[in-house]
């Protein structure tokens, strides 16, 4: 039965909408207020993409019924806190939006939702590991959206007969991690720089980076294997849990660093051991996920990161290709 990835094209759903159809899902509908389609250039014609908007219920409600959509993987979401003046269009998004995919889903007898939540539920914790039995503690805008959402999600699947999981991603990396579509939107300021695992997109198009203090610990889970999560999580016939955390390994930054140079011998690639990475947060425990559903990380940091820096050649051959054409 079709399966509709909101947010499709973004970091996190380009690689599900991959996934998905590596798994021999047929009918995939994305939908994408700012449709990067050079993210899923190599499958863009087996997918119906729809750009519009989740905070508009109509839009939702239709693109459900007329496709009859059987699962929902919900991944629009404002990564950030919102700009000086964006406010109202921020929340619009993040709780009219997703308020509107479950309630549409609902409405639907849509089999399954899945929530795409973060680390950033968690927030201060005094704790060496994050899991799941811990009370959310958010410090920020985002990190409490995040819970509003996922408390929504508890609501409807206890309440409302309408079964959604949520899963928490912590550090992730590979293609879109650099530039969202919040960015385009406006609805995010832009960052003062580069988040250091998205340098490498920098560093293929021959413009020279640095990298942050290599033995410094992070969590490193590449896209693709965040798909798999999610798709577990979709599928899976019965779910013991309706909240699950994320993640593959950790590992120093210095393993990523090697990796880049060795990947891209030619690349302008120095170390700044001053700087410190940022975002850097808690590890995450994913026992429950590889208990419950299977989860088992296919790629190393240095698999992963070969196939992140062959998606971006794909990407920027579609932007070119899409120039010349236009």
């Amino acid at each position: 039965m079709p399966l509709l990835i909101t947010g499709g094209t973004g970091f996190l759903g380009a690689y599900l909408t991959r996934y998905a159809l590596s798994m021999g899902e047929k009918h995939v509908v994305v939908l994408d207020r700012y449709a990067d389609r050079g993210r899923i250039a190599d499958v863009l014609d087996r997918v119906t993409l729809l750009e519009g908007d989740v905070s508009d219920t109509d839009t939702v409600r239709a693109i459900i019924a007329e496709h009859r959509i059987d699962r929902i993987a919900h991944f629009a979401f404002v990564l950030g806190s919102p700009a000086t003046g964006q406010m109202i269009n921020y929340i619009k998004v993040q709780a009219l939006g997703t308020a509107n995919v479950f309630e549409c889903a609902r409405e639907a007898g849509v089999k399954r939702v899945l929530f795409a939540s973060s680390v950033a539920a968690y927030g201060a914790q005094d704790a060496s590991l994050l899991d799941e039995s811990l009370i959310p503690n958010p410090q920020s805008l985002y990190g409490a959206s995040k819970v509003w959402a996922e408390a929504m999600a508890e609501h409807y699947t206890k309440h409302l007969n309408l079964e959604i999981v949520t899963v928490r991603y912590g550090s992730t990396y590979g293609l879109g991690r650099a530039w969202r579509g919040s960015y385009s939107s406006g609805l995010l300021p832009l960052p003062a720089e580069t988040h250091y695992m998205a340098r490498v997109e920098q560093a293929v198009r021959g413009v020279p980076i640095t990298m942050p203090n290599s033995q410094i610990l992070a969590d490193w889970t590449y896209g693709a294997d965040a798909a798999q999560a999610a798709w577990l999580a979709l599928t899976a016939a019965n779910l013991p849990h309706h909240l699950y955390n994320v993640g593959a390994e950790r590992l120093p930054v210095g393993d990523y660093t090697r990796a880049m140079k060795m990947l891209l011998p030619e690349a302008q690639i120095t170390v700044v051991e001053t700087e410190m990475p940022g975002n850097a947060h808690v590890p995450m425990c994913a026992a429950r996920l590889r208990d419950d559903l299977g989860f088992t990380p296919r790629y190393s940091l240095m698999h992963g990161l070969a196939d992140y820096i062959e998606r971006i050649r794909i990407a920027d051959h579609y932007a070119l290709e899409s120039m010349r054409a236009g």
